[in-house]
Order: C-alpha cells, then sequence, then structure tokens
C-alpha cells in the first residue's frame, strides 16, 4: 500500500511539475515565419492557445506567406489547428510537440501534389497535416516566447520556423 501511495504521490508531482499553462488559460499571440520553401519568403501569422490542463494545448492559428524581390510570387494564407503535449518541462522553459491539420490557399501546390507524402485538393484549398516541435519560455506569468518548427505534410516546400510570443489577459 505504501509503494501505492507514494506511486501515485510521484505521479501527482510530476503532473504538476508540467505545467505549460494554468488550466484554461487561453493565450494570443503573434509570430514571425520563414518558410524553407523559397529563400526570400517569410510571413505574419496570429494565434489562439487554450491550455485544457496542465500538459495539453490546443492551438489554432492563422499564418499569411509573402515574399521580397521575386517575381510572379503570390503570397497564401494558411489555417491550422492542432494540439500540443509537453515533452519535457525545466521551468521556466518547456519543450513541446504536437500535431494538427494544416490547409493553405497556396497555388503552388498543384503542381507539387504528387511529391506531397500526405495531402489533397479541394477547390482552390489544399489539405494536410503537420509535426510542431516547440521550445517555450516563460519570461513573466502572462508573457511567453517560443521557437517552433513546423514539418508539413504538404511538402517541403511548406515546412517553417516560427519566433513569436503568446500573453494570456487573464494571468493572476
Amino acid at each position: 500500500m505504501k509503494r501505492f501511495l507514494l506511486s501515485l504521490l510521484l505521479l501527482c508531482a510530476a503532473y504538476t511539475a508540467s505545467a505549460q499553462y494554468d488550466p484554461g488559460a487561453t493565450n494570443y499571440g503573434l509570430v514571425a515565419i520563414k518558410s524553407f520553401g523559397l529563400q526570400n519568403e517569410v510571413g505574419l501569422g496570429a494565434r489562439v492557445e487554450y491550455a485544457f490542463n496542465c500538459y495539453t494545448t490546443f492551438i489554432g492559428e492563422y499564418n499569411r506567406s509573402f515574399a521580397f524581390d521575386v517575381d510572379e510570387y503570390e503570397g497564401f494564407n494558411e489555417l491550422a489547428i492542432g494540439v500540443n503535449l509537453i515533452m519535457f518541462n525545466w521551468y521556466p522553459t518547456t519543450i513541446t510537440a504536437g500535431m494538427g491539420y494544416i490547409g493553405n490557399d497556396s497555388s503552388v501546390f498543384e503542381d507539387i501534389e504528387d511529391e506531397a507524402f500526405l495531402g489533397f485538393r479541394t477547390g482552390n484549398f489544399n489539405h494536410g497535416a503537420q509535426i510542431k516541435i516547440r521550445a517555450l519560455h516563460q519570461i513573466s506569468i502572462p508573457v511567453h516566447i517560443f521557437a517552433e518548427f513546423n514539418i508539413k505534410s504538404l511538402g517541403r516546400r511548406y515546412d517553417t520556423f516560427l519566433i513569436g510570443f503568446s500573453y494570456d489577459f487573464y494571468a493572476r
């Protein structure tokens, strides 16, 4: 019985120590994006993060890509929803990983659709999956900064690296 109780207490301590955000926290963030697709392609984005519990975060994001000094380039819009779980936590720094849905309106995908690992088109919209790896650092109670790498099933053309911050307006 003592072993069971000790195991249960250690499990609860690990659960508490692995907190990414407070349960029920909603964070809003902005990101700067560098694409691996084109050398001059960058982007900006906005996201909403909801922490269902201490170690699970649901993320909804909108990104807009554009390029500098490139002829005949059309930027594209991207929508993503996903979930991140904690892999490692060295408070105040946390490493998370997750996966989710990704969709964009890039016209280039039609030409490279056969090279995509997992992707398809419906009309003018492309659908696929993504894997996220994120390093999150808490600067203060409401402010987090992060660096994130996204691997997308639509092809290496759409893989991105993001740097951003998130803010919790209701943090105590």
